[in-house]
């Protein structure tokens, strides 16, 4: 082989190699940021309870929209947005949600892209896609002008569900935020888990500190109340910490001995 032939032959295994690593640095990502599950046939939906259909950039989409009290018709005076953490699904949170005591509230319980029956993958644009068409499509369904809509709406976020709802908050009014278990940026929690360098390879990276000083910046009076339990064994309870310092204006209150939704 000549020797011009033998660099070309090298610079293309070379760049296979590249390619490779990049692909599995891709997968392997996705594999320990999300954990997708599926439901099986049979949802066994309650009767205060209905699938909300849509489709987005990923496919078709299933939420579910539970109602305290009247038949599912009606807006409700106070909407909560639901996102979970990222192993869990939307149906999961209908044990706590069990007797809850406000009869004027409503509830979006949302499926990322690649869970439960929906279709795609998930990241951060297409979780924010999905809460933004599943509210206008309720809005349809419960025949209210998405704008008043939006004066009702409550979110609330579990985890990795923490960093999505302040995805739709960063870039819509809300009237309050609950974080439970929020882990400063994604970037941190890499850096538990596979240290540095690789923690600068993030492709998604969720930044809940700098979504917080959007909010916080556009409105300093908005309600947001983080929970973190000291017993977390998944998102240390010093980062729920953390972001409480950082913002004084929010109300902070941390579970002894307790590890809430893991």
């Amino acid at each position: 082989m000549k020797p011009r032939q033998d660099f070309r032959m090298k610079i293309v295994i070379l760049l296979i190699i590249a390619l490779a690593f990049i692909a599995l640095l891709i997968l392997g990502q996705q594999r320990m940021i999300y954990y997708p599950r599926s439901y099986g046939k049979d949802l066994n939906l309650p009767n205060n309870c209905r699938t909300i259909d849509f489709t987005t950039s990923q496919g078709k989409q299933q939420a579910y929209y539970l109602w305290m009290t009247g038949t599912g018709d009606n807006a409700p005076d106070r909407l909560w947005v639901l996102c979970g953490g990222n192993a869990a699904l939307a149906l999961d949170w209908l044990e706590l949600l069990d007797d809850y005591p406000d009869p004027g509230a409503g509830f979006i319980l949302l499926d990322y892209p690649g869970y439960g029956n929906s279709q795609g993958r998930v990241s951060p644009k297409a979780i924010l896609e999905s809460i933004e068409v599943v509210l206008t499509e309720l809005a349809d369904v419960i025949n209210i002008d998405p704008g008043q809509l939006e004066q009702r709406l409550h979110v609330m976020g579990h985890s990795l569900g923490a960093a999505a709802v302040l995805l739709f908050a960063g870039q819509h009014s809300v009237q309050k935020i609950v974080l439970v278990s929020p882990f400063t940026s994604l970037e941190d929690m890499a850096t538990l888990v596979v240290g540095w360098p690789l923690n600068k390879t993030l492709l998604h990276n969720y930044d809940n500190r700098a979504r917080l000083q959007e909010i916080i910046s556009r409105d300093p009076q908005i309600p947001i109340s983080i929970i973190h339990g000291n017993h977390d064994k998944i998102v240390p309870v010093r980062m729920g910490r953390e972001l409480a310092e950082l913002f004084p204006t929010i109300n902070y209150q941390e579970i002894s001995k307790g590890c809430l939704l893991y």
